[in-house]
């Protein structure tokens, strides 16, 4: 997600401005160059990682919908690499109990180049597009994000499903991969609807609190990125972008139908990311915010 030049303050920018550098000095005696020094090496508090999330997540909403349709459908195509890289590892790994363990991180590969990429997740907008709602809850903000999800949303759908395609369309180019891909897809779809749902409460869960932490990661982004998925692969939790492309290889080998696909994984999956980040993280840390910002106006 690109960031752009700041538009407004609200009240979670203005209570880290009313900090003055003066009422800072006056707590312990240091010079203005240590000062400064603990300001940029200071982790930044939930107020402003809550403000920098809002800023991103208003740029987002504003976007027009050619460019996030674009970048969803690139996001989709990309996050086929998680399968596909996930595959080439368990292909080339023998099967022993450990093997989990090393396979997985194969997973990590396209979070990294969709989000590194600056590539518009739904997952992430369970949580980047909700922060302006909850700052200005105004109709046209919950129209806005509402408009945002549903363009990312379907275009992470038909990216993925198309990466997923292409999978099957040269599966003869790999024979060695192609039975660890449509074996890690079975797999993928093999849980009923409630347990799915629970598994994408993990999976939207994790991926809120990864966007959360991301304003303190610094340069140690990518490692971050890499060890928050690869627990979501090896807790096997239901990523929806993701598994679309592996419920994609599932319909196109008949294992199941599209029906089957859409109704079983898709959208359990659905709603538990949505509920793991919106509502299980997104929300109580909005009421975090609230409470401090709160507290700071009656001081």
């Amino acid at each position: 997600m690109t960031k752009r030049p700041r538009r407004r303050k609200s009240a979670s920018s203005d209570i880290v401005d009313g900090e003055t550098k003066e009422s800072r000095k006056n707590e312990k005696p240091f010079e203005e160059h240590e000062l400064e020094k603990i300001e940029e090496e200071a982790p930044s508090r939930a107020p402003v990682i809550f403000e920098t999330i809002r800023r991103m997540g208003d740029d987002e909403l504003s976007r027009p919908a050619m460019a996030l349709a674009v970048s969803g459908f690139l996001a989709g195509v990309a996050i086929g690499l998680s399968v596909f890289s996930e595959a080439l590892l368990r292909t080339h790994l023998p099967d022993t109990p450990w093997r989990p363990l090393i396979e997985n991180f194969g997973y990590t590969i396209g979070f990294l180049v969709v989000i590194l990429g600056q590539m518009q997740l739904f997952t992430e907008n369970t949580i980047t597009a909700v922060c302006p709602v909850l700052d200005t809850p105004r109709r046209s903000t919950v129209f806005a994000m509402l408009r945002l999800w549903a363009i990312v949303f379907a275009m992470n759908l038909v990216g993925a499903s198309l990466f997923g395609l292409i999978l099957f369309l040269t599966a003869g180019w790999q024979p060695d991969v192609w039975p660890a891909i449509a074996e890690l897809s079975e797999h993928a779809l093999s849980y009923g609807w409630m347990e799915t749902m629970l598994r994408g409460v993990g999976a939207g869960w994790i991926i809120a609190l990864l966007v959360w932490i991301m304003p303190n990661a610094s340069a140690s982004k990518p490692l971050v990125i890499i060890l928050m998925t690869y627990l979501i692969a090896l807790a096997d939790f239901s990523h929806v972008v993701a598994g679309t492309a592996e419920a994609a290889v599932v319909v196109l080998t008949g294992t199941e139908s599209l029906f089957e696909a859409l109704g079983g994984f898709i959208l359990p999956a659905l709603t538990g990311n949505i509920l793991g980040g919106t509502v299980f993280f997104t929300f109580l840390a909005w009421a975090q915010i609230k409470t401090e910002l709160e507290q700071g106006k009656s001081g």
